[in-house]
């Protein structure tokens, strides 16, 4: 796995020049670094939330650094990562 450096000023963190909103791993390794929301998808609102499971859940889409087999910038899903078992919030 590649790692990006992640530097700390003045109490935030920054991945190539972007501030971390959010930040979660996982017990393999992998990491999520979240610089951005891209989207917040309410059920009760035109965007009718996400499908996850088979089912409509509130969700918040981020874009950031995902670091696993390799760095990618992209969107993902804060919902599934938040009933991942497998990954822990970090902030």
């Amino acid at each position: 796995m590649q790692t990006a450096a992640i530097i700390e000023i003045d109490g935030k963190k920054f991945v190539e020049g972007n501030e971390i909103i959010a930040a979660w791993k996982s017990a393999t390794g992998w990491a999520w670094l979240a610089t951005e929301v891209s989207e917040i998808r309410r059920i009760e609102d035109e965007t009718g939330g996400s499908i996850i499971n088979g089912k409509p859940e509130n969700d918040i889409i981020y874009y950031g650094l995902v670091l696993g087999s390799t760095e990618e910038w992209g969107y993902f899903s804060g919902r599934e990562l938040g009933i991942d078992e497998g990954v822990e919030k970090i902030f």
